[in-house]
């Protein structure tokens, strides 16, 4: 029979974690029928593929500066009172959306408006969350990998059921449906967080700074980082070859290697469901396998580089297929491992801001790759662009290898000198509420 708990010996509370992790969830489904529906709405409406481009550029625009900004307000009132917060404004207004045109119409200007303002909403909800995540799984009594692993799976799993549950709703009764479903997702997200997860500390608003000041320390703080710094720099040049990866050399593999079209949905969902179990399997796997932080980011990367490579070689459906399956797998990890580092490295008081700021950086690198992916198809041939994108993910990997900050990855002891190694030490410290 298992003893009880002796005097002064915490019993492990999940169910703030739970609860945390559940909201992310919904709210993750609902972006990602949201991704699906929004554009079938517009088009529909105006019937003008320009317009449904500007909707598009409406709603992700915030992108470049929401985060930023929601970063600083995170730190100023708190991780919880930022993700509720954020819910309810991205719920109610996209659930304006269909209700406006159903009464009173809804001109385009006016919608790209609501799109741009549910954009604003939902973007720093993510690093709002993110900052409640160590101190609910210190409290719960589980190790910051695994929360962190069951945390990033949330968009991969929702994209990989959301949108074509999303699909499914706009093909059966209309995309409106799947805007109201986003909506309910944000507002009962909200309604969770707001009564079951307890709050991080917040400094009280005599002792806060400026703005601009509050946002320059984040600055300060990831140059007086080496490795945060250096993680950051490494992240940005794999977006800037990841993220064209999708939406410009698969499409165009498709059709000039496979010879269709149709086999780009088998691509995405094989390497969708690969991410998805990569990022689930990397909470135990990082017990006695993956136990290097350092190595398991730098082996990630040199198995999605020499897979890059064997696509270069243009084998059939089948083994396309396969090959993206293990890319999306490779990638699983990364995300919860670089999370882990974050989340213990960087001061509970600057966590919002310095998220914010290093994920501004490296998502900035997108729109660059996807540009240059598209000119060197143009230019030398999808075969040699996949040849030369996967030899630049070895190369980096071979200068990263003398790279003296990133062996910090695997010191979890933030600089204050307060870290346990692996957040499962901090169970009985309670956290103060919002």
């Amino acid at each position: 029979m298992t003893s009880p708990p002796g005097p002064g010996t915490a019993v492990p509370e999940r169910r703030p974690l739970v609860v945390l992790l559940l909201a992310h969830y919904l709210s993750s489904f609902g972006n990602a029928v949201t991704v699906v529906t929004i554009p079938l709405y517009v088009l529909g409406v105006t019937g003008s593929s320009v317009s449904t481009g500007l909707a598009g550029f409406a709603n992700t625009l915030p992108l470049i500066f929401a985060g930023a900004v929601g970063g600083v307000w995170i730190d100023r009132i708190g991780g919880k009172r930022m993700s509720v917060l954020c819910d309810l404004l991205a719920g109610t207004v996209i659930g304006l959306i269909p209700l406006l045109n159903d009464t009173v119409g809804l001109a385009l200007p006016v919608l790209m408006g609501l799109l741009f303002v549910r954009s604003l909403g939902s973007t720093p909800t993510g690093a709002a969350r993110q900052s409640l995540l160590k101190g609910l799984a210190d409290r719960g009594g589980v190790r910051l990998e695994s929360a962190n692993s069951w945390m990033q799976g949330a968009p991969r799993l929702g994209l990989l059921v959301g949108a074509p549950l999303g699909g499914l709703l706009a093909a059966v009764s209309g995309p409106v449906i799947g805007m109201y479903v986003d909506s309910a997702t944000f507002l009962l997200s909200a309604l969770l967080v707001g009564v079951a997860v307890p709050g991080g500390p917040v400094a009280p608003a005599a002792e806060r700074q400026g703005f601009v000041r509050q946002l320059t320390e984040g600055l300060q703080l990831v140059k007086q980082l080496p490795v945060i710094g250096a993680m950051t720099s490494f992240v940005f040049v794999t977006n800037f070859l990841d993220d064209a990866f999708t939406p410009v050399i698969l499409p165009v593999y498709s059709d000039q290697v496979l010879g269709g079209g149709q086999y780009l949905g088998w691509l995405v969902a094989a390497s969708g469901c690969g991410a998805v179990a990569g990022t689930f399997l990397y909470g135990p796997a990082s017990k006695r396998l993956l136990t290097s932080r350092r190595w398991t980011l730098l082996g990630c990367f040199l198995v999605i580089g020499g897979l890059r490579l064997a696509l270069g070689g243009q084998p059939n459906a089948v083994l396309s297929i396969a090959i993206s399956f293990l890319l999306g797998l490779a990638a699983g990890p990364l995300n919860p491992v670089l999370s882990t580092v974050m989340l213990n490295k960087v001061p509970q008081a600057l966590f919002g801001r310095v998220f914010a700021l290093t994920s501004a950086v490296a998502m900035s690198a997108a729109p660059i790759g996807i540009l240059v992916a598209g000119w060197a198809i143009h230019g030398i041939g999808l075969r040699w662009t996949l040849l030369a994108f996967g030899a630049t993910y070895v190369v980096l990997v071979l200068v990263s290898l003398r790279n003296r900050a990133l062996r910090e990855m695997d010191n979890l002891t933030p600089p204050d000198g307060t870290g346990d190694g692996d957040g499962a030490a901090g169970a009985d410290k309670e956290l103060a509420r919002d």
